[in-house]
């Protein structure tokens, strides 16, 4: 069984890209669920946040930079903040930033590492922002391309090219890619926001989530204390939109009971006669 990959990018920063993919990662966790997250991003936000260190990825040993030397031992940690594995991101990372098939190739080794306790069921990655070969290469290998955007002009802007992008160069290459956008930091007083929001869903029907997640302090408040947002959230209504966003995307994962090869074989009811009869049969051999 391989793994599913998402892939969460978008070209435009400050959309909580690497928050809400954090979130994915810590609600397949929840779930049961063996989880890889992969640090793309050479600022090392995600990095952060997984282990409360803001200068872990000032190094290019142990890291994510591995997966590109076939020789070397792919690096994968525990965060001691969540519990699920990663890899970590390093500031050199732009040195990768060349050669699109070599990264590629590189990405295609995430599709069969073992966990320690079988493949990993959902290995998600976190892109930068800059529309280079580290966000369109993991496009090429992924299962599912999340776009969080914010419901304002700056926010959306580009959006049309990433999908024509997604549509017409990425998909020809990965018919497997699946296309969903998330709206996030809706602004809850604003009407030009709600508006936005509105003219996103017209627009964009078969691709947008119906989960619009509002701006709140309380994001950031729950992941610096380890926790997601559904955990410390006040507002009901929100903690069931996030909640249910995240559970939505991971209703396509498999997990062990979809894999013949792994799932448990019911014990007949005449087990103990089967085993008797071979244990008879192999006293008779000689």
């Amino acid at each position: 069984m391989q793994p599913k990959i998402f892939a969460f990018a978008n070209q435009k920063g400050g959309v909580g890209k690497t928050t809400l993919a954090v979130h994915m990662a810590i609600h397949a966790h929840t779930m049961g669920y063996r989880v890889l997250f992969i640090d793309l991003d050479q600022q090392g936000s995600a990095t952060f946040l997984l282990t409360g260190d803001g200068d872990r990825h000032q190094t290019e040993e142990g890291t994510v930079l591995d997966l590109w030397y076939p020789d070397r031992k792919i690096p994968v940690q525990t965060s001691p903040v969540f519990g699920f594995d990663f890899l970590q991101a390093s500031a050199a990372l732009d040195v990768v930033d060349d050669e699109m098939d070599t990264a590629i190739l590189a990405l295609r080794r995430l599709e069969n590492l073992d966990s320690g306790q079988g493949n990993y069921h959902l290995v998600v990655i976190d892109c930068p922002p800059a529309p280079n070969v580290r966000q369109i290469a993991p496009l090429m290998v992924a299962d599912l391309h999340v776009i969080p955007v914010t419901p304002d002009a700056l926010g959306t802007q580009g959006l049309v090219s990433l999908v024509q992008t997604n549509l017409h160069q990425i998909r020809p290459a990965n018919p497997k890619l699946q296309l969903k956008v998330l709206i996030n930091r809706l602004k809850a007083n604003s009407p030009k926001n709600h508006a936005v929001a509105k003219e996103l869903v017209e627009h964009f029907p078969d691709w947008i989530l119906p989960q619009q997640l509002f701006e709140r302090e309380d994001v950031r408040t729950g992941l610096r204390r380890g926790l997601p947002y559904w955990e410390v959230c006040r507002d009901t209504a929100q903690q069931d939109a996030w909640y249910q966003a995240f559970d939505g995307l991971l209703a396509g994962v498999p997990d062990d009971d979809d894999d013949p090869d792994l799932r448990e074989i019911p014990e007949p009811e005449d087990a103990e006669e089967i085993l008797a009869q071979q244990e008879q049969a192999e006293g008779g051999v000689s």
